[in-house]
């Protein structure tokens, strides 16, 4: 059957009519729709029945495509796109485009591309592609927010008590309202632009927060990977010593979330970026 979706990987269609006028089917996605297997490491009890308890955790997916590529004007034009296909790229990612919308996740082929012509017109092709993270993902989303109101005066010696920690009362710090329509929990992607003084960022649904205690400077900005846990001032210095957190390193659960952040001073300039996804699904 002629699958809804139309996939492409790593750039490429593989669906539709390509730049030699052959046109490509997608008969089976396997793996694509079901769930991914389930991993546990439960250990057997010894000496008595059962096994301890371990938590258990999805496996990577394994997509396996199959279709067809018909209606070849030459047969120069067919080898061509059985060239093209056999040199895909090892890495990129897996999309499909349907009425309901678009997924995508990041993979590698987990085997060779195979191809069987079938007449001098025709053929038949198989690519397995893995994905480490089982996840599927909506399109992108991104939006920033400064920190209008809060004054704090910094780091001050000597200090003088009692401290003004720059949020005055009544002031509600920046905020951003973070889409998940998928049915699965995902991480987001910060960066925070300074001149700032240790600032902290929360998801108020879950109560998680990431603090950096440390400054940036005017120019400076941190790179908040939260799915690795890596943090990178300017793209290439780990500041992960220097970060606190709590929770989940602010996943952002199904339903959506709202990230706040807050700081002990900041500048008119200093802002949070969130790069997030329309949602995530299992």
């Amino acid at each position: 059957m002629t699958q809804a979706q139309a996939f492409s990987y790593a750039g490429m269609p593989l669906a539709g009519v390509d730049a030699n006028g052959v046109l490509w089917t997608i008969e089976s996605a396997d793996g694509w729709f079901g769930a991914t297997q389930v991993r546990s490491n439960r250990e057997a009890r010894s000496g008595v029945d059962g096994d301890w308890p371990s938590t258990p955790l999805r496996a990577g997916r394994v997509v396996t495509l199959r279709g067809n590529m018909f209606n070849a004007p030459t047969v120069a034009a067919l080898e061509q796109t059985l060239r093209t296909f056999a040199s895909v790229p090892l890495v990129g990612d897996l999309a499909a485009d349907s009425d309901w919308g678009t997924l995508t996740g990041s993979g590698h082929l987990e085997d060779a591309p195979t191809v069987s012509p079938t007449s001098a017109a025709s053929a038949a092709w198989q690519l397995v592609i893995g994905l480490p993270d089982p996840l599927l993902y909506g399109p992108d989303t991104f939006d920033s927010t400064g920190l209008n109101g809060v004054s704090g005066t910094g780091r001050v010696w000597s200090r003088v008590w009692p401290r003004d920690w720059g949020v005055p009362t009544g002031v509600t710090p920046g905020a951003i309202a973070v889409s998940n329509a998928g049915t699965a929990a995902y991480w987001p992607r910060l960066r925070i632009d300074g001149p700032v003084d240790r600032p902290v960022v929360t998801v108020n649904e879950t109560g998680d927060w990431v603090r950096y205690n440390g400054s940036l400077a005017a120019g400076q900005y941190l790179d908040i990977d939260c799915a690795n846990r890596r943090v990178l001032l300017n793209g290439f210095v780990s500041k992960a010593p220097l970060v606190t957190f709590s929770g989940r390193w602010l996943a952002i659960p199904p339903g959506g979330g709202s990230v706040s952040w807050n700081a002990d001073s900041a500048d008119a300039a200093a802002k949070l970026s969130v790069f997030g996804r329309e949602g995530a699904w299992s």
